[in-house]
């Protein structure tokens, strides 16, 4: 292990994860560390002690944009959740209504609205930061019966998240979405099926704080990304005396990236290539929902719990940087798995009158080892 001195030192031995090794080679590969744009820098890092280079070095990796993309899918999920509630609260309107009410054509049209707040917590792990994120959505819709029950329809909605990394205000990441949602959803007789699609534009703005005795870089970048996702459920329809269960199956598909970044604000400045994450995800679970009349209001409180694996053996993307001022390789973040089993629960009260107007009030609950999602939303309909 090399000691402080004013000469320049050789990083490798400081690294202690798979990022900071990365990182320390192509330090070691600067030609000049006591002169030109990094000797303030690498000066800073030879004058620490020797436990908390390796911490130095995470600094320098662009470990702190490994959640951007999944921000995006945890925007998509919110998302899909919330339109695949408003299908069931379609789906037992039409079971309940009386025979007055329309099964199909120009009076089954329908318009929807929500808004969402949502907060995320990811755990710290290996080259990967803890994040808090805090999101804020809004979605419209508009939907119809073609023929009986059937119903094909889309939204469209904004989604701003903010997410503070390692509990700090600084490095602290933007993110606005903006996406359309196509849905449709069929029952026949006990069985049903539910698919949604969309795609969301993101856009980024980041900001990356490198601090460690000696040196202290503000660094900020903007970047956008391109998302899609895909789900499809299919279920039975059990009355159960006054209870109604829906058990489930369902495969959903995400996708997200984040293009090239290129940071300023001073020597860690990096540059880092477009990265992405995927998932597919099977699902199983079930819904529970009972119904209570009183005049012409109907309420119908709901439970919801369901199970879902991430089926793809591959591991998220690498992230390739290299340093803007020059004179380094490239240098490598590696792979990173997210937890693959997530437990997800739901609860909501929908409030019906006159058999047109409905409100819905709902909580949904992402758990997983490495994460944990909490939203709650409200979602109001009316069919013309």
């Amino acid at each position: 292990m090399s000691a402080p001195s004013a000469f320049a030192q050789t990083y490798g031995p400081d690294a202690t994860t798979p990022g900071q090794a990365a990182v320390a080679g192509a330090l070691d590969t600067i030609a000049s560390p006591t002169t030109g744009p990094y000797a303030t820098m690498l000066a800073a890092i030879d004058a620490l002690p020797v436990t908390s280079r390796g911490d130095a070095l995470g600094q320098l990796s662009p470990r702190n944009y490994r959640l951007m993309p999944r921000l995006s899918i945890q925007s998509m999920d919110a998302t899909d959740r919330e339109i695949r509630g408003y299908l069931q609260q379609r789906r037992e309107m039409a079971l309940d209504a009386s025979a007055s009410v329309p099964v199909s054509g120009d009076q089954t049209i329908s318009v929807m609205g929500s808004y969402d707040l949502r907060q995320g917590k990811y755990k710290k792990r290996v080259d990967r930061p803890a994040a808090n994120s805090d999101s804020r959505s809004v979605r419209v819709g508009f939907d119809i019966a073609p023929i009986p029950g059937l119903i094909v329809g889309a939204s469209i909605g904004i989604d701003g998240i903010d997410s503070a990394l390692d509990r700090t205000q600084r490095p602290r990441s933007t993110l606005f979405n903006a996406g359309v949602t196509p849905y449709a959803s069929y029952t026949k007789g006990s069985f049903y099926v539910d698919a949604t699609a969309g795609y969301t534009r993101s856009w980024y703005q980041l900001r990356r704080q490198v601090s460690y005795a000696g040196f202290n870089d503000r660094l900020q970048a903007g970047a956008d990304g391109d998302n899609a996702a895909a789900s499809v459920e299919a279920g039975g329809i059990l009355q159960l005396g006054v209870l109604r269960a829906q058990p489930f199956v369902g495969l959903n598909y995400r996708y997200a990236d984040l293009g090239g970044i290129v940071e300023s604000g001073g020597a860690a400045s990096l540059a880092v290539a477009k990265f992405k994450s995927q998932s597919v995800r099977s699902s199983l679970g079930g819904r529970v929902s009972a119904t209570m009349r009183k005049g012409d209001w109907t309420l119908r409180p709901s439970v919801e719990a369901q199970w879902q694996r991430e089926l793809r053996s591959r591991p998220e993307s690498r992230i390739e940087a290299i340093f803007l001022n020059g004179g380094t390789p490239i240098f490598t973040l590696p792979s990173w798995r997210y937890d693959r089993d997530t437990a997800i629960v739901g609860a909501g009260l929908t409030a019906v009158h006159g058999e047109r107007t409905a409100v819905r009030f709902s909580y949904s609950g992402e758990f997983a080892n490495d994460r944990h999602v909490h939203g709650v939303a409200v979602t109001a309909s009316r069919r013309f």
